[in-house]
Order: C-alpha cells, then sequence, then structure tokens
C-alpha cells in the first residue's frame, strides 16, 4: 500500500495533534499525584478529584467495561455508548443507535451526566440546545435537562451528544490573518498594476 502526498500528511498531522495532546509520562503522573495528595489533605475525595481533573483538563476517560461513556463518532460529536471491551489504548463500543466501533482513549470522556453537565439535545421547538442536566435515571435511561430558561424536559440518553472539541486557539485567528493577507496581496496587485499603466500612458 502507496500513501498519496495528501495521505502521509493528514496521517503525520493527527500523529503531531496526538502528541502533541496526549498526558502522560513520570513528569505528568507526579504533578496529579501532587494535586490529588494537597485535595485529599483538605478533605476532597481521591475520585471528586480525579473527576474534577478529567473534565476540567478534558482527560480521556479510562473505560470500563458494562459501563457507559461519551465515544466520539464520525461528526465528531461525542453519543453515549457502552464499553464492550478496553485496553490500555483504547476500547470497543456500542453506540445506543447500535454500531460498534474501536475507539482510542483521546475519543473517549467520562459519562456520569452530573447535575449542571452541560449537553446538547434536539429541543422541540429549537433545534440543537444546549442544556444543564437536572437528574438521571440510570434504570429508564433518561435524563432530565434544563433549557436554561426555565423548563426542563426529560430525554432519553441516546437523543443527547456532546459538542465537537473546540478549535485550537487561534486557529480561527489564524485563519483570518490568512484571509486578510490574501485579499492586501491582492489589492496590492490591482493598485500595482492600475499605477504601472498610469505611468506607461
Amino acid at each position: 500500500m502507496r500513501l498519496t502526498d495528501e495521505e502521509l500528511q493528514d496521517v503525520l498531522s493527527r500523529a503531531e495533534e496526538i502528541q502533541r495532546t496526549a498526558r502522560h509520562g513520570p513528569e505528568w503522573n507526579s504533578e496529579l499525584a501532587a494535586v490529588v495528595s494537597a485535595a485529599e489533605e483538605v478533605g476532597f475525595s481521591r475520585r471528586a478529584v480525579e473527576r474534577a481533573l478529567s473534565e476540567r483538563l478534558n482527560l480521556p476517560a479510562r473505560p470500563v467495561v458494562g459501563r457507559l461513556t461519551w465515544a466520539r463518532s464520525a461528526d465528531g460529536k461525542f453519543y453515549v455508548a457502552e464499553v464492550l471491551s478496553a485496553s490500555e489504548e483504547g476500547a470497543q463500543v456500542r453506540f445506543l443507535g447500535g454500531s460498534e466501533h474501536n475507539l482510542t482513549l483521546d475519543h473517549l470522556r467520562p459519562c456520569a451526566f452530573i447535575p449542571g453537565e452541560r449537553v446538547v439535545v434536539n429541543w422541540p421547538w429549537w433545534g440543537p440546545w444546549t442544556c444543564s442536566v437536572v437528574a438521571y435515571d440510570a434504570a429508564k435511561k433518561r435524563v432530565k435537562l434544563n433549557d436554561g430558561w426555565g423548563y426542563t424536559r426529560t430525554f432519553p440518553i441516546s437523543e443527547i451528544w456532546l459538542a465537537p472539541d473546540k478549535a485550537k486557539p487561534g486557529a480561527a485567528r489564524n485563519r483570518v490573518y490568512a484571509t486578510l493577507l490574501g485579499v492586501g496581496a491582492g489589492a496590492g496587485a490591482i493598485i500595482g498594476s492600475i499605477i504601472t499603466a498610469l505611468l506607461l500612458r
């Protein structure tokens, strides 16, 4: 199998992204251990601190067979899925819609439906809407959401998702700069052509 230049560039770009966002190694683990230890000294449980760190730093979830997880789909959104098998590198999951996929850890997120957690759902009359979790009924696999305007509704967890990861800081700004640079170069070329035409008369 021979990769085209474009495919090779995509592969290397993805490898760079994985390496840049990976959080592991002895230095990182010792830093996390220090934070957890300090929090335990003031009365927080290890589980609560680890969960808070995971949410705040968007760390990959450690998959547990039989539990639910947020799993990234082809559209970039994270949907609820059940962990079928797990390894150090990732997990095989079954989305609630039925399809099964093998995903790496960076495509998994902890799923607990904690009150206040922000999720997206197709809210009646509004379409996709970011809401807050009010309560979760694990037996019925339904979650009660608040739309931020005082209204609450209950939805099956199969109908909610997390928005795709935000673009890296500065990516949009860089696109704007590139566009402005292109426009400026184009405008400069037009003005230069006009001046040259006027001088040659």
